[in-house]
């Protein structure tokens, strides 16, 4: 009689881990029937989904049933997408993950090409289709203090803004709930800042936000699916003191959320990097008269009188999640996790 071993070892097993809280993944228990019958029908896989629960670690997630799973699939927003990626690469599994995105942004799907971010769009029916139909490539994933991120990670006034609307907005506004945020951080003056770049090489510079990406997030950074698998990082150094200079990043923002287009040329790409230390100088940086005047005027309307403090640290985030505190240290792991990609978008396909 055959082990029971190796009667699992005939299932071909597929891992749907799905995130019950993501922004458009409600009517869930409907799409995961569909999931089921796309894969039984066309791949012969038998699905196993399972929910990501929030003390869930990457080996709970990853733990076999019947035996290894042959594919992941990544089922939500940029944090379950990043959780996802992040857990197999830490596991060392060369098995290729496929991401259905039922996010708010999205912004890993869209630089994949997985997504178009079209409002009328069905994230179900393109993803399946790139899952079962497309290429496979190597990406590259960032770590920041031993955390993976997969977009970028950022420090100062603006990086923070990212973080800070929350999920009721960002559900019912999408990424316009960015908007009121970034407005806000007009009024926080730059901040100064010490980079260690690769051999060490050291800097000073001021800026109202530092970005280290593997790809553009939200008109921010280099856009290209073969930049998710240079093996180098994107070290961008913002620090608008003008309304000309603020208008710009805004028109970026907005080509590329309603048009879906790059802008070009990145005006605040310092260089690229495989690694960089920050580390924030305790030195206040003079106002431009653009934030003097936004800084008034939110006194003005708030009744108060903001004091400013010399700060010794700033906050931290990766993948648009608060991630701790300067000093940080972000590196590129180049290949770190095999993904699927539609197929006319691969540049580097894995045999």
């Amino acid at each position: 009689m055959p082990s029971d071993s190796t009667d699992s070892n005939k299932f071909k097993q597929v891992l749907v881990v799905y995130n019950p809280a993501s922004g458009t993944v409600g009517d869930f228990d409907r799409r995961l029937g569909a999931m089921v019958r796309h894969f039984a029908e066309e791949k012969g896989y038998v699905v196993n989904a399972r929910p990501l629960t929030q003390d869930m670690t990457s080996a709970e997630m990853l733990a076999p049933v019947m035996g290894p799973f042959e594919l992941v699939v990544a089922v939500g927003g940029d944090g379950t997408v990043g959780f996802v990626l992040g857990a197999v690469a830490e596991s060392g599994l060369k098995i290729p993950v496929g991401i259905i995105p039922f996010g708010t942004g999205n912004l890993l799907a869209r630089a994949l090409k997985i997504s178009t971010g079209k409002h009328n769009e069905d994230p179900l029916e393109r993803a399946m289709d790139t899952i079962i139909h497309g290429d496979t490539i190597n990406l590259d994933l960032g770590k920041m203090n031993g955390r993976w991120f997969t977009i970028d990670a950022g420090t100062g006034p603006i990086a923070d803004a990212i973080t800070k609307p929350i999920k009721e907005h960002k559900t019912k506004f999408r990424l316009l709930a960015y908007g009121w945020p970034l407005l806000k951080s007009v009024t926080h003056r730059p901040l100064r800042y010490q980079l260690t770049i690769d051999d060490g090489e050291k800097l000073d510079v001021e800026a109202s936000g530092i970005f280290i990406t593997n790809s553009s997030e939200m008109g921010i950074g280099v856009e290209g699916i073969e930049h998710l698998s240079d093996g180098v990082l994107d070290l961008l150094v913002m620090n608008p003191r003008s309304v000309v200079d603020y208008w710009r990043l805004l028109a970026r923002f907005f080509r590329w959320f309603i048009l879906n287009q790059d802008s070009g040329h990145v005006p605040y790409l310092l260089r690229k990097v495989k690694r960089v230390h920050i580390e924030m100088i305790p030195k206040q940086v003079s106002r431009s008269p653009l934030h003097r005047f936004a800084r008034k005027t939110r006194d003005i309307l708030s009744g108060k009188t903001h004091v400013p403090k010399i700060r010794f640290e700033a906050e931290a985030m990766i993948d648009g999640e608060p991630c701790g505190t300067t000093p940080c240290t972000i590196e590129i792991v180049p290949g770190a996790v095999l993904v699927r990609v539609p197929r006319a978008e691969a540049p580097a396909i894995v045999k």
